[in-house]
């Protein structure tokens, strides 16, 4: 082999070949090693022509060959300056990594220690009589380009001649060329093709910035873009600990020579912090992913927050994943997701499709399977899908309810058009409010909100979101909002006033911070760019801070006998007793919906499978169910008319 031939790699590895075995033969002339002499041979063999020449004529063709090439090896040199004998230095530690009969070798040139790695002293030996360097020594080496860019490192704890340099597995690999690896870290995700990338990526390189925080929820493409803004750098995006990008000078090195660009994320919350500074000399920027809280500290960092589609490249997207223009219309105007949550959503709804044409249902399905895991440690999915007929309410409520699915669908056109003081407010989120007693249908209206608009449904899970030590709760209640909205699910806060409740004029601790978390909500779900609905029992202990950030208040009343009736119908169905029983119920049963559903259930469970359900089974139910509510069953009721079927 000739070093025209050669790449980088090999380059390097020949002139540690041809210097080691010129040194073995300078250092052992008369007293032949048997593994100084199979170097010997192996570098002749391997490079005859060159082996043939003058040491310093092979120096000089080393080199000469090495300015043709390219790799991560020739943009460390070019990046760090290092001259030929920094670099036969750094090969020679690399070497000792990867080749066992350079390592043997190295043993027997510092007998009688038994180190397989390079001693300081061999080092400035080595440097002297092949490179003519003069004057060096350990301070100087240990202080150098070599040790100070974390290319090498000396272990040991005595005199500094007396240790030995290594040089890290992983950035030896990263330098030989590699697959993008490193411990702790992992290569990210293909790049998005968004225009912003390319933008953003000019932005980066001009600006002279630390880096670059992309802000947004999580599954909102931050990953993505900022692939797509490595790749227009053309660099290698790699997900990287921020201790690691701050601390881990060998990293760096690892950066600079295969061009990687670090990617730190920092999940961070209201108040907190990261500090994030760019090591010195490393010549590529880094992008942390963050959401839209917390502060990223350090010298000059660029900012940019990530927004979902409008509606016409969602619908367009949608179109392209689907092929129904008809469905991508319905999907673009009632579910607001990034790029990415719309690919991953239409790979999953044709999955459940099959060989058939994919549905909303599909679509619906999809979205709830494919909700984070960290949605589902804060909250709960309502899988229950609520058709328009089992819902019973008044008239005017019902309509006050179509009203609110309306205003889901057009909560980003709604904005078009209106004046600049209206705009100032503009936001994707809707904010609803049901009260009313138990059982009047608050959760089962939210099911067919959510049904309606093709959205999941999850409930806050308060047991997992409040905390008892200060701030973990505000924090969990933060990324499950964050979670929410880059999902766009419903969110459902069942028992509102739990979170919500009155703040108070106390001097205690424990108010103070109770009023605290109350601030906080308020301001959350005010900005939250998604459909949050919160139930209570009684309106009179929610904050009255917190009516002015509400769009929709509906009150839930107990249902009259209209109501009633069309419950006892929708609850018994096919096994309903006569129409006189049911008017009958009707007229003297003054129970919530709820009430009602668990009287039938109750009373099915005491007759066959099929049967239609007597009065005599019904009004032992609702004795029941007035016992467990604390109240007397009305006299009206014990006498259930007894002219039904199974009665």
């Amino acid at each position: 082999m000739t070093p025209r031939e050669a790449t980088a790699t090999v380059l390097l590895e020949l002139l540690v070949e041809q210097g080691l075995s010129e040194y073995a033969t300078l250092a052992t002339p008369a007293e032949d090693v048997p593994v100084l002499s199979l170097l010997r041979r192996t570098a002749q063999a391997r490079a005859p022509d060159l082996a043939a020449l003058p040491w310093p004529e092979r120096r000089a063709a080393l080199d000469a060959a090495w300015q043709r090439v390219d790799g991560p090896f020739w943009r460390l040199t070019a990046q760090l300056r290092l001259a030929q004998h920094e670099l036969f230095l750094l090969g020679l530690a690399g070497g000792a990594e990867s080749s066992h009969l350079i390592g043997l070798a190295l043993a027997a040139l510092q007998a009688p220690e038994t180190v397989s790695r390079p001693g300081i002293h061999l080092a400035l030996d080595l440097w002297q009589q092949l490179f003519a360097v003069m004057g060096a020594d350990a301070l100087d080496l240990v202080s150098g380009r070599l040790c100070t860019s974390g290319l090498l490192i000396a272990d040991g704890s005595g005199p500094l001649p007396q240790r030995h340099l290594r040089v890290r597995p992983e950035l030896w690999r990263a330098l030989r060329g590699g697959e993008a690896d490193w411990p702790g870290c992992r290569r990210l995700e293909p790049p998005m093709d968004a225009p912003d990338a390319a933008r953003l990526a000019t932005l980066l390189t001009t600006s002279g910035a630390d880096g670059l925080v992309l802000r947004g929820p999580p599954g909102s493409g931050r990953a993505a873009l900022a692939s797509g803004i490595a790749r227009h750098l053309g660099c290698t995006p790699m997900q990287t600990p921020a201790e690691l990008y701050q601390g881990d000078l060998a990293f760096g090195a690892a950066c600079r020579a295969v061009g990687w660009l670090p990617v730190v994320r920092a999940p961070l919350g209201s108040g907190e912090s990261l500090t994030l500074t760019r090591p010195d000399g490393l010549p590529v920027p880094a992008i942390v992913l963050a959401g839209a809280h917390g502060a990223i500290e350090g010298q000059q960092w660029l900012d940019a927050a990530l927004e979902p589609p409008d509606v016409a490249t969602r619908t367009q997207l949608w179109r392209e994943a689907l092929g129904d223009p008809n469905l991508a219309e319905l999907l673009a105007s009632s579910a607001v997701l990034f790029r990415g949550g719309i690919e991953r959503v239409a790979r999953a709804a044709r999955g459940l499709a099959g060989e058939g044409a994919v549905t909303a249902a599909d679509v619906a399905e999809a979205r709830r399977r494919l909700a984070p895991d960290a949605l589902r440690m804060l909250a709960q999915p309502v899988p229950r899908r609520v058709r328009r007929d089992a819902l019973v309410l008044p008239e005017a409520l019902e309509r006050d309810l179509h009203l609110l699915i309306a205003r889901c669908r057009q909560r980003e056109t709604i904005w078009q058009g209106i004046g600049p003081s209206l705009a100032a407010g503009a936001t994707r989120g809707v904010r609803a409010f049901f009260a009313g007693e138990s059982g009047t249908g608050k959760t089962l209206a939210a099911s067919y909100v959510a049904t309606a608009l093709g959205a999941p449904l999850f409930r806050c899970d308060l047991g997992a979101v409040m905390n008892k030590y200060i701030g973990e709760s505000e924090k969990n209640l933060g990324q499950l909002l964050d979670h929410a909205e880059a999902a766009d699910v419903v969110l459902l806060f069942d028992e509102a006033d739990a979170l919500f409740g009155r703040r108070s004029d106390g001097a205690e601790t424990g108010e103070r911070y109770a009023n605290m978390l109350t601030n906080f909500l308020l301001t959350r779900i005010e900005n939250h760019n998604g459909i949050v609905i919160l139930t209570a029992n009684n309106k009179a202990r929610i904050d009255p801070a917190f009516w002015r950030r509400l769009d929709v208040v509906m009150d839930f009343p107990l249902p009259g006998y209209e109501e009633r009736l069309r419950l006892w119908e929708s609850h018994l169905g096919a096994r309903a007793p006569d129409e006189h029983v049911l008017h009958h119920l009707a007229s003297y049963c003054d129970l919530a919906g709820g009430s009602i559903r668990n009287a039938v259930l109750s009373a099915a469970a005491t007759v066959p499978p099929g049967v239609p359900i007597g009065s005599v089974a019904l009004a032992a139910a609702l004795a029941r169910e007035y016992r467990k509510l604390g109240r007397r069953l009305p006299p009206d009721l014990a006498l259930v008319p007894a002219r039904a079927a199974g009665g």
